[in-house]
């Protein structure tokens, strides 16, 4: 039997996160659910046998399958009494996964796939848990092996409509893509709607139905996060943080930052050089 073992990867980010991950000897009779997953996983089972139910339908299965579980969807897992499965995970999240995994052919309805069908998904799966036994391992490490993990789920379970065939999915990707590349300027949503050459209403409403925010919402966020970490790693004086993160004005950014984060940028500095 493999020993018990998990990654928990600290160097979060929003869009690209590898969270965790790792081998999973089940108990006899062992239950998970019914429950909804935070994350985008997917498991392998290198052993045993055991029960997945996705959308109220159960799937017996045994060494050798993988299933995937949907962020939101609720699932069961049910480890068998006699030969409880041994499985290997990954956990993954993240704004720019969500846009990613949307090209690729696993539902909560076609959650179940085998090792002979995607041989590369499980050995990047392999790949990612080395890794994760690695010292030193950086952030960038584990965005590249998440990046090749989608990437092996895209080639074998490709959609027929990917995000360059589908408009709204193609803008939403150019949006954000413009929005992380200068919200250290003092852009507004006027700006990313002239860059696209589109309605400001029209915009709204794909965010609301893709990212679950508006344009507005997904600037802000992402120049206080950008300005959290500044504030953490940084000795820089927090007006220059305000100036980096696109903030003309202190008063703006100090009120934004307090209703993102509940306190000034100067508590949450002075709180994080206390706990360091």
């Amino acid at each position: 039997m493999a020993n018990l073992y998990v990654f928990n990867n600290s160097l979060s980010n929003p869009y690209l996160y590898l969270s965790s991950g790792g081998i999973d000897p089940a108990k006899p009779d062992h239950h998970y659910g019914p429950g909804a997953r935070s994350g985008y996983m997917i498991h392998l089972i290198l052993s045993g046998k055991g029960t997945f139910i996705s959308n109220g339908k159960a799937y017996h299965l045994q060494a050798g399958s993988m299933f995937y579980c949907q962020p939101g969807i609720l699932v069961n897992m049910i480890a068998d009494h006699d030969d409880p499965w041994t499985t290997m995970w990954v956990r993954f999240t993240g704004d720019y996964v969500k846009l990613l995994m949307d090209t690729v052919a696993l539902t909560d309805e076609n959650p179940v796939f085998t090792v002979n069908q995607a041989p590369i998904v499980k050995d990047e799966i392999k790949n990612i848990l080395k890794m994760s036994r690695l010292d030193h391992t950086q952030d960038l490490d584990y965005a590249s092996q998440l990046i090749n993990l989608i990437n092996a789920l895209r080639t074998t379970f490709n959609k027929t409509t990917s995000t360059h065939s589908n408009p709204q999915k193609m803008l939403i990707l150019r949006a954000t893509q413009y929005i992380r590349n200068n919200y250290d300027t003092p852009i507004t949503i006027t700006d990313v709607v002239n860059y696209l050459g589109i309605d400001r209403t029209y915009l709204f409403r794909i965010f609301k139905i893709y990212l679950q925010v508006s344009p507005k919402s997904y600037l802000t966020t992402t120049r206080l996060r950008a300005a959290k970490d500044m504030l953490i790693k940084s000795d820089t004086s927090i007006k220059f943080i305000a100036l980096s993160c696109g903030y003309t004005s202190y008063v703006h950014f100090s009120k934004a930052f307090r209703k993102y984060v509940g306190m000034s940028p100067s508590q949450f500095k002075i709180m994080h050089e206390a706990s360091s």
